[in-house]
């Protein structure tokens, strides 16, 4: 009887692991698997880490040659941002981007692999334009934001003088002095304007006394002056103003004037 019995309990747990491993599901065995195997083919970036951003812009504004300077944007110019993103193991691209204007967000700007921006400056002259970025994963286990201000400003117009030759001044100025009989020239260069080319402005010269000259042409931001006579004896005095518009954007525009002691 005791060896029926023991015989009884052998095939029990013969039978028991048989029907066990026939309740399991070989498909779900083989996915699990896979991915056990082939997690980081799966999700190429489940290890991206962001090292680090920044931010910087740039944008259409026109500088003379030589100038020193950063070319700030004035009202309507177009201004380009560029997200650098760090990363390590995964690529940037496949992140999300998130654009603010002065916390607006930008929807049809925004956006997977959006990691350059551009806006047209609004804000009046003084004041910042501020852009937000927010960078980030699909379940935000990434999440980083950054942002800058980009100075907004009035487009320029500085003169400088030449007593003739082809060489102008390097210092700009104000005041000048003319000798009577001889040629003199002037030199009004424009500053953070949005054109495509110079021809793209127009200048309006005037001088005390005489009737404006307006020109677009590309040697228009110069006026030559020649006095061939004086009729008073001693210091003369007079002066010569300019404006200058943007002929793509009519909110640009600029004037200055200078004091011309004429000898």
């Amino acid at each position: 009887m005791k060896t029926k019995s023991i015989l009884i309990i052998s095939l029990i747990l013969m039978i028991f692991p048989v029907i066990a491993l026939a309740q399991i599901d070989p498909g779900d065995f083989n996915i699990d698997l896979n991915e056990l195997l082939n997690l980081e083919t799966l999700d190429p970036n489940l290890n991206l880490k962001i090292n680090n951003i920044e931010l910087i812009w740039n944008n259409d504004s026109y500088v003379p040659p030589l100038y020193q300077g950063r070319a700030l944007p004035s009202i309507g110019s177009k201004v380009l941002i560029d997200a650098i993103v760090n990363v390590s193991g995964g690529d940037p691209l496949n992140l999300k981007y998130s654009w603010f204007i002065d916390d607006i967000f930008q929807k049809n700007k925004s956006g997977y692999g959006k990691n350059s921006f551009y806006f047209y400056a609004s804000q009046r002259p003084g004041n910042s334009q501020a852009i937000k970025v927010q960078i980030f994963n699909d379940d935000r286990t990434i999440f980083e934001e950054r942002s800058i201000q980009v100075p907004i400003t009035d487009p320029e117009v500085i003169f400088y003088s030449s007593n003739g030759n082809s060489h102008f001044s390097n210092q700009a100025s104000t005041i000048s002095t003319v000798l009577a009989g001889k040629k003199f020239s002037f030199i009004a260069k424009p500053y953070f304007f949005s054109i495509k080319k110079l021809t793209d402005l127009v200048f309006e010269w005037t001088l005390s006394g005489t009737n404006p000259i307006i020109s677009s042409d590309y040697d228009a931001s110069i006026f030559n002056l020649t006095i061939s006579d004086k009729n008073a004896n001693g210091t003369t005095e007079s002066n010569l103003w300019v404006n200058v518009k943007n002929s793509l954007d009519e909110r640009q525009k600029a004037n200055g004037s200078m004091k011309i002691n004429i000898y």
